[in-house]
């Protein structure tokens, strides 16, 4: 390329300079730029504000789940109030049993249990429910409890059925009605309402009750304990329970 060949391709080439720039350095190409990162910056944004939105419906849902899973355990603690207690019903202290007749640790537990009630005669309340699960017999003997609470003999009866629990189950689930039948007597009930109230099995929907209860609640032995929410599940010196029970009175 000669000289003046080169002078006009410079003076050519400043003449279209501006039309030769690329298009992002001109001015429609950077209000361009400009306009696609206002989109993104826009998307981000409500990408943001709608992820919050969503944590906060999950959020609310999540308390909305726990606290009806509260309720849920609360009420199968409590049960539906047909049950058999020591303590007035405004005690501080709520302690429920979930006991089996046929159980040799509940048995042992029942020092505990009249220990602890007349310690505490106005803080706490104990309250005796059914899990029939370790025997066949355990049906028979947690209805016969239930039939002479009836005729206000609860205590009494289930009492009586701790006391003579080797016994009873060496009777055989075809013997245990006619024993318990005698024990009626023995307590001086209403022969002919109790034998009618066992055979018909008046109060099995009390132990059915239970029963789903203490399942739902993860009852694997008795005797188990919910103190104030509290589950305990075995049985523990009476120190243990007096320190829990301590320990909760001045909440």
């Amino acid at each position: 390329m000669s000289l003046n060949e080169r002078v006009k391709y410079l003076e050519m080439k400043e003449k279209y300079k501006k039309k030769l720039r690329p298009w992002y350095k001109k001015w429609w190409g950077v209000l361009l730029i400009l306009f696609i990162l206002l989109i993104v910056a826009l998307s981000l944004s409500s990408a943001i504000y709608i992820v919050k939105q969503i944590q906060e419906i999950r959020n609310g849902k999540n308390i909305e789940l726990m606290e009806a899973e509260t309720a849920k355990i609360t009420d199968a603690i409590d049960g539906n109030g047909e049950h058999y207690s020591l303590g007035p019903i405004t005690a501080k202290i709520q302690i429920m049993v979930f006991s089996d007749y046929s159980c040799p640790y509940c048995k042992e537990s029942m020092p505990l249990v009249y220990s602890l009630a007349e310690k505490y005669p106005e803080q706490i309340r104990i309250t005796m429910r059914d899990y029939p699960a370790l025997r066949q017999e355990s049906v028979n003997l947690a209805l016969a409890a239930h039939c002479a609470g009836e005729q206000n003999r609860f205590w009494q009866m289930h009492d009586k059925l701790f006391e003579k629990q080797d016994e009873l189950l060496n009777l055989g689930i075809n013997n245990i009605n006619h024993y318990l039948k005698n024990l009626a007597l023995e307590l001086s009930l209403n022969t002919a309402n109790f034998n009618q109230c066992l055979d018909e099995k008046k109060y099995l929907y009390r132990l059915n009750d239970d029963f789903a209860d203490a399942e739902f609640l993860g009852v694997e032995g008795t005797p188990t304990w919910f103190i104030n929410r509290y589950k305990i599940t075995g049985l523990y010196p009476e120190e243990n329970f007096i320190n829990l029970i301590e320990g909760l009175l001045v909440q």
